[in-house]
């Protein structure tokens, strides 16, 4: 289901946030009359309290439907739903499980409108043979002691979490966010960069379909070509592929490359957060996970399938005995621990450790 924007009241206020420096002719000019046309951020979904039924779900959502039909179909995938959060919280409440479920707005979506409009890892032959190119062996610090726990929001390296609406875009999101730590490590600065410019001008044959999927070393493989990314408030997400409108005087970093974690390599992935930045990773997306609300998200069931959606990993650290990764998400900060989730570490849970990349910067 589409999230509606309400555009109207933003208008005068997009307006006047965006604005261009000089040099970019019609490309700034027509951009900037498109900006005022839409809201800058898309809104995350609003918090939904103690849903007792689907009259609650409704009015806490704000959701209305095109139909009877429409309605009753999302009438019993919400109470399928409902049941999952019921008995996966009875087994946290007994000590059972280590991570608590919610109904949130997410909860009417059947599995294919999950998939398609809030994953979007896809991966292509075309992809994997372009970014050969800019793909590099990962420098890892040796005879570092590392820190037993490790945060880069605590260190000021992240953006606030973003919402990619029902377009599958993760993929830029993640490689987004882990340019954003890196020139954080590098500058002390932290740019809030672009995913519409990936989503709007990345290449097919290079792998990047915009909502229809695309992957981070595709991503960093794309800006590197296109010698830098936009920087956020210039080019604001839409929640749509549209028209290309990058231009030089946009863009708010550049990067040289990437480096792959060899796949499984925990070690790796703890040394490079620690002494670099966050790390743009893949995982095992399931409708268990779309429902998550907090704690250590160990559903042995993402073990089982293929990895499907892109993530970053800003952090690690210990409770109560358990090693996890702290890992930033793209549904928005009403969704589970103010926008977050952890997941298992050291056991390659979901495929954390499958698919991890970095920018060279």
């Amino acid at each position: 289901m589409k999230l509606v924007l309400i555009l109207l009241p933003f208008v005068a206020l997009a307006s006047a946030q965006f604005g261009f420096g000089g040099g970019l002719g019609n490309v700034a000019n027509n951009f900037r009359q498109r900006v005022s046309d839409i809201a800058s951020r898309l809104p995350s979904p609003p918090v939904l309290t103690n849903v007792q039924d689907f009259g609650d779900f409704v009015a806490q959502s704000g959701k209305s439907y095109i139909s009877a039909a429409d309605r009753q179909l999302r009438e019993g995938i919400f109470s399928a739903h409902k049941n999952l959060v019921d008995t996966k919280n009875l087994a946290f409440k007994n000590g059972a499980s280590t991570y608590e479920l919610a109904v949130n707005a997410f909860a009417d979506l059947t599995n294919a409108e999950f998939l398609k409009q809030l994953t979007g890892l896809r991966k292509s032959s075309s992809g994997d043979q372009s970014a050969k190119e800019h793909r590099v062996l990962p420098k890892l610090a040796t005879n570092v002691a590392l820190p037993d726990t490790f945060d880069w929001r605590q260190k000021g390296g992240v953006t606030p979490v973003k919402f990619q609406g029902d377009c599958g875009s993760c993929w830029s999101f993640a490689a987004t966010g882990a340019i954003e730590g890196h020139v954080f490590r590098k500058t002390g600065k932290l740019p809030n960069l672009s995913e519409q410019n990936l989503v709007d001008c990345g290449q097919e044959d290079l792998g990047l379909a915009g909502c229809d999927g695309g992957f981070q070393e595709y991503a960093f493989n794309f800006i590197t070509q296109q010698n830098g990314i936009a920087v956020g408030d210039k080019y604001p997400y839409v929640d749509k592929k549209d028209t290309c409108k990058y231009a030089k005087g946009l863009s708010g970093a550049q990067i040289t490359g990437f480096a792959a974690i060899p796949p499984k390599d925990e070690q790796s992935m703890k040394t490079v957060i620690a002494t670099q930045g966050p790390l743009a990773c893949s995982v095992n997306g399931l409708e268990s996970l779309l429902l998550y609300k907090r704690g250590i998200y160990a559903d042995e069931e993402c073990n089982k399938g293929e990895v499907n959606h892109s993530i970053l990993v800003v952090g690690y650290g210990t409770e109560n005995g358990k090693d996890y990764w702290i890992v930033k998400n793209s549904w928005g900060k009403n969704w589970g621990e103010d926008g977050y989730f952890r997941l298992p570490r050291g056991q390659n849970f979901c495929g954390i450790a499958s698919e991890c990349s970095y920018p060279v910067v």
